[in-house]
């Protein structure tokens, strides 16, 4: 008994299999059928020739500005699906191109060369088409048309419409009104804190010798004068030696002249024996001069030359003194290293201004000039606002990093600002003037434009194209684009836009 009930469950197994298999087959057939019978290109569309193609089959070829239906694959205007109170019931139709019959040079060759109607398009007003579904003109639908968005200008807007207003209620959208403010337009730029070069110097000594002492370190405040290191130098006690010598040589040279002039006024020397005198004098002159400047530029001030002539010191020191007032920020001295002139002892920077080195997009070049207010904040500094002038501006773009370079000089009187800190920096293109600000959540974008959803309705929502301007913490500037009044929505964006591109993730604009 149990073989026989085996084999009747298989039957019945078999039965069913084939039952399904005809159903799946009446299924395809009528859905192909209705699709011939809907005028539906993918499923009848074809040409003769390979190669041939046609404003069906390549979208370059459709008529610019006029809507396409994506769900049909036809003129809006020619798509009765989602407009059967615009078909002309009187006129022939070609269901297999989307076409009057009197324009379906497909079915008619003729002298037209264009495979639509585009020339009676032309001829006579485009119709006022309407989205019944999302009830709102076409050209204003965003979820039937969002490739229209990126056309928009700022102010112009496209519409997205909830299934209903509960449903809209239910998203949890919240809007408030833009806040008026005073502000002016900003370019944002990357920038990086440096010391002020102008206000930084290498201490190198003037002379080669060994270092005897160092009486700083690096970190070390100094001021203007003070000694920080002293190197035993035989180029100096050579130097001393000669300034002193020739200070003697040219006494004696002007004591010789002294005695020539009185001896020529009494007329027992000679004329030339006096001249001979007055070059000698001169030279001797010369040579004092040349000590004495040598002396100079081996970093000895006035006063400091006085005393080696009055004390006659012939010592080998040479005092390297800072050039002015600030922080030692680098070290290489060592005691007992040998120097040569222009090696690095020390390196001192004034630490009260630094420089900003900005980077600027390219495509802002045309805003950015000297004398520019600059301000900038730091991540690692919460509360430090680094303001300042835009001093520089590169006349090349940088071909690594595709950005304009530009300089500010910023003060840093606190001392809390870094070299080497990276930072956001604005620079203020514009006047002061009155501005909308919304916060920065409330911006969403669309192929890289940014837009904002303003409330309409309680289910009706527009996409605005706007302008933006200062990025102010959590908020941002809008240049262009809203009204004071408003209703911008600040939470649930995410729910608007993505209803706004329904269309793009798979949901069509009518379901048959």
């Amino acid at each position: 008994m149990s073989h026989e009930l085996g084999s009747s469950l298989y039957k019945v197994k078999w039965i069913l299999s084939v039952i399904l298999m005809i159903a799946f087959t009446v299924f395809f057939v009528t859905q192909n059928l209705n699709g011939k019978e809907q005028g539906n290109p993918e499923a009848v569309h074809k040409h003769d020739t390979p190669g041939d193609t046609c404003y069906l089959c390549d979208p370059s070829l459709r008529d610019k500005g006029r809507l396409w239906c994506k769900e049909h694959d036809r003129y809006e205007d020619r798509c009765w699906l989602c407009h059967p109170d615009m078909k002309d019931e009187n006129r022939p139709f070609c269901k297999e191109h989307n076409l009057y019959e009197d324009v379906c040079t497909f079915c008619n060759p003729g002298p037209k060369t264009k495979v639509d109607d585009s020339v009676e398009q032309s001829s006579i007003a485009q119709p006022v088409l309407f989205c019944n579904e999302h009830n709102v003109p076409e050209n204003e639908c965003g979820i039937c048309q969002p490739q229209l968005a990126t056309k928009l200008e700022p102010g112009q807007s496209m519409k997205v419409r909830f299934a209903s207003k509960q449903s809209a209620l239910n998203a949890g959208i919240r809007t408030a009104r833009p806040k008026a403010t005073m502000s002016s337009p900003n370019i944002d730029a990357f920038c990086q804190v440096g010391y002020d070069k102008n206000a930084l110097a290498q201490i190198t000594p003037l002379a080669s010798g060994v270092i005897q002492r160092i009486l700083v370190d690096i970190g070390f405040e100094v001021e203007a004068g003070n000694v920080l290191v002293e190197i035993h130098s035989p180029e100096i006690a050579e130097a001393k030696s000669h300034f002193l010598t020739a200070i003697v040589d040219h006494k004696v040279k002007e004591l010789a002249l002294k005695r020539e002039e009185k001896l020529v006024k009494a007329k027992i020397s000679s004329t030339r024996q006096y001249q001979e005198a007055m070059a000698l004098n001169e030279v001797a002159l010369l040579k004092r001069r040349t000590a004495h400047q040598t002396l100079l530029n081996y970093g000895f001030t006035a006063n400091e030359i006085d005393e080696i002539k009055k004390s006659q010191d012939i010592s080998s020191v040479l005092k390297v003194k800072a050039p002015f007032s600030g922080t030692l920020v680098a070290r290489e001295a060592v005691v007992g290293e040998a120097i040569n002139p222009g090696e690095a002892l020390f390196m001192l920077a004034d630490l009260t201004s630094m420089w900003l080195e900005l980077s600027i997009l390219s495509d802002q070049a045309d805003f950015v000039e000297p004398g520019l207010d600059v301000e900038a904040t730091f991540d690692s500094l919460d509360g430090v606002t680094a303001k300042g002038t835009l001093s520089w501006v590169a006349t090349s773009i940088d071909e690594h990093s595709r950005t304009l370079k530009a300089r500010a000089i910023v003060s840093n009187k606190e001392r809390k600002m870094k070299a080497g800190m990276f930072g956001n920096a604005q620079l203020a293109i514009g006047k002061i003037e009155k501005t909308l600000r919304v916060p920065k959540d409330a911006v969403q974008r669309f192929e890289k434009n940014p837009y904002l959803f303003v409330k309409m309705d309680d289910d009706l929502y527009a996409l605005q194209r706007v302008v933006l301007g200062n990025n102010i913490s959590s908020e941002i500037d809008v240049i262009a684009g809203i009204q004071e009044g408003d209703q911008i929505v600040v939470a649930g964006t995410f729910t608007v836009m993505s209803e706004f591109l329904k269309s793009r993730l798979g949901a069509g604009c009518v379901d048959d």
